[in-house]
């Protein structure tokens, strides 16, 4: 925004991402707000602009009180928002350089009830899925970006049928993108969470439009949903990132 709190036209997508991811946050909260300090992850924060606005809609607007880690591998941008959450007064929002793995091993409360990526390139977000779930996130938000894995490793499949079909590079590439956010999702379900694959936001904003929604289920519900990850994996003939963390 500018200092007439005006959105740039060249940071409007960003902006209309954010609000919806913030949405959804909402939507969210009364599955994981259980009257305690919420603890949030983000995964990949970059420069922050989605964990800043987080922080401010759960403390400032929302009036729970909330703890907020953003991680990323760049010591820069690391650096400068500490520097902008100080500024802010923003106590319990703290950013560290590193991964998702790396910080989870160096503390001891392990607590974590949302974990929240946007954006988190290629398997980036299946380490964040995986580590959400190995610390039993209560839930998982999660905007999946370039789904490569498949597509690089794909050979051509026994099946003829599909083996025609994916003869056409375009649609071998989004099948398989697509194959791999499904897949993801029936993982959660395997390892206890419902799991949903929904539109994030309309397209004209973002091609990466789809956003993974996850939380965790209670014990007496498990088994109202049946994975079908390994019935889609041996049709593809690969395993996908996610699955191999989780072995």
């Amino acid at each position: 925004m500018n200092k007439e709190g005006k959105v740039l036209a060249q940071k409007y997508d960003k902006f209309k991402q954010i609000n919806r991811f913030l949405e959804y946050i909402k939507d969210i909260l009364p599955e994981i707000n259980h009257g305690q300090k919420l603890k949030i992850i983000d995964f990949g924060c970059g420069k922050s602009y989605l964990t800043f606005a987080v922080y401010h809609f759960i403390h400032e607007i929302e009036k729970i009180p909330v703890e907020i880690i953003g991680l990323d591998l760049k010591d820069d941008v690391i650096t400068m928002c500490n520097l902008l959450a100080k500024e802010f007064g923003y106590d319990n929002l703290h950013f560290h350089n590193g991964t998702v793995e790396d910080y989870f091993a160096k503390i001891e409360d392990k607590k974590c009830d949302l974990v929240i990526t946007l954006h988190a390139c290629d398997t980036a977000t299946d380490y964040a899925i995986a580590s959400a779930i190995k610390q039993n996130a209560n839930a998982i938000l999660s905007v999946p970006c370039c789904q490569h894995e498949l597509n690089q490793n794909y050979k051509q499949s026994s099946n003829s049928a599909l083996s025609q079909m994916l003869k056409y590079g375009i649609v071998k590439e989004r099948f398989l993108s697509l194959s791999t956010d499904v897949m993801r999702c029936e993982l959660l379900k395997k390892h206890g969470y419902s799991a949903q694959l929904l539109e994030f936001i309309d397209m004209s904003h973002t091609p990466k439009n789809l956003l993974i929604r996850a939380v965790k289920k209670i014990s007496s519900s498990l088994k109202d949903e049946k994975s079908c990850y390994d019935e889609i994996a041996k049709l593809l003939e690969q395993d996908i990132c996610l699955a191999k963390l989780m072995e």
